[in-house]
């Protein structure tokens, strides 16, 4: 890595004032993400049991900070799911109240309640399905923040069977009712980031790309079914499964919050034959907004193909959305500030070292949202 993070309390500060660029507030969440996961040795649900009290403080630190700028109004939409949606990786059981108030307020803005309830899902933590079954309940929840709330509750659920589970085996005890899953190693995902849904089905393993794209397209289906396929396909990467998901992106015309899913799995392959797709959704003004921006951030992290990206992006740079043109804003910014990076750390004479870095500078803000699983040389949320 080419830059150190910088001290805690100066992220923390950046991260404090709306009026901050909001590149520079989005960098510096995720340069918080990346301390808090630097002193933590289990990202599990669990709260930090490092003997290193001062670590542990810092990660409160953190974590209240989130929380603050979370509720902080004046950062308007974008910014505030980025919290929440960092808050999720993190999966610290403390930001579960703030994070449930949110996913109640009926007031607040559905993407940033979507987010929050995807982070509870993330988290794990069984008392946030009581909040979540009571928004499904509730007729006047938007499609999108239900279909979310589903996904979560499941995902808490097996992960409560998941412990159990654990708990049985290490007692000598078994359940055949309910057998530990086995993952073949084809699917297993090569990113870091936790998944909003359920792992991969197994049998998924036996199917081919086409009908796991069948699968994904199937709108009668439970949305936790074409999750799992979407998540498959993700998993197994190449053309073929880049085409059934940009189908799924343009053809889909069942769920927001799927489609917005596609975007970002779009972002995490990072592969050039998808721009068309993702442009395409870019530029449909009636798409829910979730879904355009998701596509503007998956076409900063598209490699090879930047300046292509560039231009598309800085034509939404005036969109009548804001989400929409702070995304678009929001990829500018990372891919000026590591190319910057980059420079800088040639002048300390690391030329080699840099010119790695130089071909993904373009795309790191939308891999440390990913979390994907390489070494790259200026990635500040690499996998050790």
């Amino acid at each position: 890595m080419f830059e150190e993070t910088p001290p805690v309390a100066t992220l923390i500060e950046a991260i404090h004032d709306p009026l901050n660029p909001i590149g520079m507030r989005m960098r510096s969440a995720y340069y918080l993400r990346h301390a808090y996961q630097q002193t933590t040795n289990d990202n599990s649900q669990e709260v930090v049991s490092d003997s290193n009290t001062l670590e542990k403080a810092t990660n409160h630190l953190i974590i209240d900070a989130l929380v603050r700028e979370l509720e902080n109004l004046d950062h308007k939409s974008l910014m505030r799911h980025e919290f929440a949606y960092v808050l999720g990786q993190l999966q610290d059981t403390r930001a579960c109240p703030a994070l449930e108030a949110c996913v109640k307020d009926f007031t607040d803005c559905v993407m940033v309640r979507h987010e929050a309830a995807e982070a509870l899902g993330a988290i794990g933590q069984s008392s946030s399905v009581i909040v979540m079954r009571q928004v499904c309940c509730d007729v006047n929840t938007p499609v999108e923040l239900r279909e979310t709330c589903e996904l979560s509750i499941e995902l808490v659920e097996w992960k409560q069977r998941q412990e159990q589970r654990l708990s049985n085996n290490l007692n000598g005890e078994s359940d055949e009712n309910d057998p530990a899953p086995p993952v073949c190693a084809c699917l297993q995902t090569p990113y870091s980031s936790v998944d909003p849904g359920l792992p991969p089905s197994p049998a998924h393993a036996h199917l081919s790309t086409a009908q796991l794209g069948e699968l994904l397209l199937q709108s009668n289906s439970p949305i936790k079914e074409r999750y799992q396929a979407m998540f498959s396909l993700r998993n197994r990467g190449g053309s073929d499964a880049v085409s059934w998901l940009c189908r799924a992106l343009l053809e889909d015309t069942s769920s927001a919050l799927l489609r917005h899913e596609v975007a970002y799995v779009h972002g995490q392959l990072q592969h050039p034959e998808s721009v068309y797709a993702l442009e395409e959704s870019l530029r449909r003004t009636s798409e829910h907004k979730m879904v355009r921006h998701e596509s503007a951030e998956a076409l900063g992290a598209i490699d090879g193909r930047w300046e292509q990206v560039e231009l598309i992006l800085r034509e939404f740079t005036n969109d009548e959305d804001d989400v929409v043109r702070e995304s678009c804003l929001v990829a500018l910014d990372a891919a000026d500030y590591w190319k910057h990076a980059v420079e800088d750390f040639e002048l300390d004479g690391n030329e080699d070292i840099a010119t790695q870095a130089d071909q993904n500078a373009t795309s790191l803000f939308a891999q440390v949202k990913a979390g994907r699983q390489m070494v790259t040389n200026g990635h500040f949320n690499r996998v050790d």
